[in-house]
């Protein structure tokens, strides 16, 4: 049943009650109801105060969902409850004496009230420990790691991924059962400052596209536009890229190598009051930047460095903060290269650099921020296709016996990063066209109608990007979905080919409810459930009404195979993976902000039903990614 009909369970069996006595004739007294009506306010009120201890201590949304619920309905009781004892209170507040009652000695009812009322404390008590103690099974994450050696390591690290993988998918049960033991401590500030810095007011960012006069212009409009404060709303920053919870744990280095109108150093990007922070002088070496004896930084006028402050996102999201964390700098990696190619600059992303090396540059803490993308910039010509390659060689560093302070959350970073892994063939450099998909026997493709591709001015879309929760009635045209499909991009990746983009249709004019699996190199949908999936849908994505409500829901996963053969390794394929998942995803955002559309990402769902969702097999595939897509409503 639907979680609100659970909610108002109580309710509709107690009016259940009252009209079966009203059909009897026996109207119930006005002291009867009193009594009923105190009854549910104690039930409701005990639900909502265990969901909300509960969900301190958890913060999980599913039980978020039912507390709030709870709480509206404990108040339409709490105001039936002083209507019905309005009398007693106004003579209480004009100090009318009460009529006449029969005094009544205390008795049985008394005790057993009072041993009542323990009990729902301690069991408001019990809620809070099951919530806080419950699940603490992460330490099975770094199980083995001790007996790794140095020749296995790409090996151990993968093991480390699955784990971690499976330990941070979402399910009912973990809901109720799955927290870490890790100690989040207070938030972090939402910006990183460095007071004794020296630093460089940035011009004002472009609003239009076209080459700008000087490097820190064209720049700081790259930046802005990955990171910035769009917009100040009642209190709220809202920036540039989305980021789940609205929680930004991106932070953004420079180094600029040759840049005119900036001085050679390293820099820190303040998002805040956009400008640069000192952090040291001098062009940073290819060594300092992780990149020893690579010739992948020929020509580049900067490099831009992506962060993540952990505990911003696990404070909320705890062991699943590390996939949300990576899909949101996908997000901001791809405005980023939008942005920079809007102001004639060219952004290509390195696939393989020394991480621990280049957070000693940046003098941080991996364990608390770690280093997770870095870029070149370089002045004129297209965005390029693919990543850089190396020159050199790299291996897994060290993998840790013990969990990391940060949890699972550390052990997976660490096993994503890259001290060296040896390389193995292939090529990160070009387009990497995805491997053909095979359709069910009978299955018969649909072709999708080529759409003419929109005029738009990418910076305008990025600095008016929003996230879109309520959708129209008019269903979305095929005409813009299959526009929107072509400019995923999906033929050329950038740092994974393991993507596959699945498409729930709920709404779309000519095609029918179902899941389909969409081919780009044919540019067509094959069918893989014809059927009404909406409420499949929702329940899935944790009952959230933005992917019930959207006309379409794409859906994003990684071929497990594809991982494998990742050059780097299948760990640092992992890490690939989910931020070529945020740059598809930030590209819905921009494809269907430029058609007149709305979209919204969503990265929690309960792993099994989403891939039950769209019939595949999560020992071949791995979901990471929704993305709600429809008309806006008027």
């Amino acid at each position: 049943m639907p979680k609100l009909v659970w909610v108002l369970l109580p309710l509709l069996l107690a009016l259940g009650g009252l009209a079966w006595q009203v059909l009897r004739g026996r109207m119930p007294a006005r002291r009867a109801l009193n009594a009923w009506t105190s009854v549910l306010l104690l039930i409701y009120l005990a639900a909502t105060a265990a969901l909300g201890l509960f969900w301190v201590a958890q913060q999980q949304l599913p039980v978020f969902d039912w507390h709030y619920l709870f709480g509206y309905a404990t108040l339409l009781l709490l105001a039936l409850h002083l209507s019905l004892n309005f009398g007693s209170a106004w003579r209480t507040l004009t100090r009318r004496p009460p009529p006449a009652v029969r005094e009544v000695a205390a008795g049985r009812r008394w005790v057993l009230g009072s041993g009542l009322a323990g009990l729902g404390v301690l069991a408001v008590g019990a809620a809070f420990l099951a919530g806080l103690r419950l699940g603490r099974n992460e330490r099975g994450v770094i199980a083995g790691n001790a007996a790794a050696d140095t020749a296995t390591g790409a090996e151990a690290a993968m093991a480390v991924v699955e784990r971690f993988h499976a330990h941070s998918a979402q399910s009912r049960r973990a809901s109720f059962t799955g927290l870490p033991a890790v100690n989040w401590g207070d938030a972090p500030p939402a910006f990183k400052r460095y007071p004794q810095a020296p630093r460089l007011p940035l011009p004002a960012p472009a609003r239009a596209s076209g080459p700008q006069p000087g490097d820190p212009v064209a720049l700081g409009t790259a930046l802005w536009h990955t990171a910035g404060v769009t917009e100040r709303r009642a209190g709220f920053n809202l920036r540039a890229s989305p980021s789940s919870g609205a929680l930004f744990s991106t932070e953004l280095y420079v180094a600029a190598l040759s840049a005119r109108g900036l001085a050679p150093g390293l820099w820190h990007y303040d998002a805040q009051t956009h400008a640069l922070e000192r952090l040291r002088s001098g062009a940073p070496s290819s060594d300092a930047l992780g990149l020893p004896g690579t010739t992948g930084l020929d020509g580049a006028v900067a490099c831009v460095i992506a962060t993540a402050v952990f505990r911003r996102t696990g404070r909320k999201y705890r062991d699943r903060s590390y996939r949300y964390v990576l899909a949101d700098l996908g997000h901001a990696l791809e405005n980023l290269r939008a942005a920079a190619a809007a102001v004639g600059l060219q952004a290509q992303l390195m696939a393989a650099f020394d991480g621990p090396r280049l957070a000693a540059t940046l003098g941080v803490d991996e364990e608390e921020e770690g280093v997770l993308a870095l870029l070149a910039l370089r002045r004129g010509g297209p965005p390029p296709q693919g990543a850089v390659p190396a020159a050199a060689a790299f291996s897994t560093p060290p993998l840790p016996r013990e969990l990391p302070p940060l949890g699972v959350t550390g052990a997976v970073h660490r096993a994503t990063s890259l001290g060296s892994v040896p390389r193995r063939g292939g090529s990160l450099d070009g387009q990497m066209p995805p491997p053909a998909v095979v359709s069910r026997p009978g299955a018969q493709a649909i072709e999708l109608p080529r759409a003419p591709a929109p005029r738009r001015d990418v910076l305008r879309l990025i600095a008016t990007r929003r996230s879109l929760r309520r959708f129209g009635d008019t269903p979305l045209p095929l005409e813009a979905l299959s526009g929107l499909l072509a400019g995923l991009g999906l033929q050329a990746p950038l740092l994974s080919p393991a993507l596959r983009v699945d498409l729930v249709a709920h709404a779309v004019a000519g095609l029918a409810p179902g899941a389909y699996r969409y081919e780009p190199v044919r540019h067509a949908l094959l069918p893989r459930r014809v059927r009404e999936l909406r409420a499949q849908a929702r329940a899935a994505a944790l009952d959230q009404d933005v992917i019930g409500d959207a006309h379409a829901v794409l859906v994003l996963s990684a071929q497990r195979a594809a991982l494998a053969a990742d050059p780097w390794g299948a760990a640092r394929g992992y890490r690939h993976a989910f931020l070529e998942a945020g740059l598809v995803g930030e590209r819905i955002y921009l494809e269907a902000a430029a058609r007149g559309l709305g979209a919204c990402a969503v990265g929690a769902f309960y792993d099994e039903e989403a891939a039950a969702l769209v019939d595949v097999d999560p020992a071949r595939e791995w979901v990471l990614h929704f993305a709600a897509l429809g008309v806006p409503a008027p």
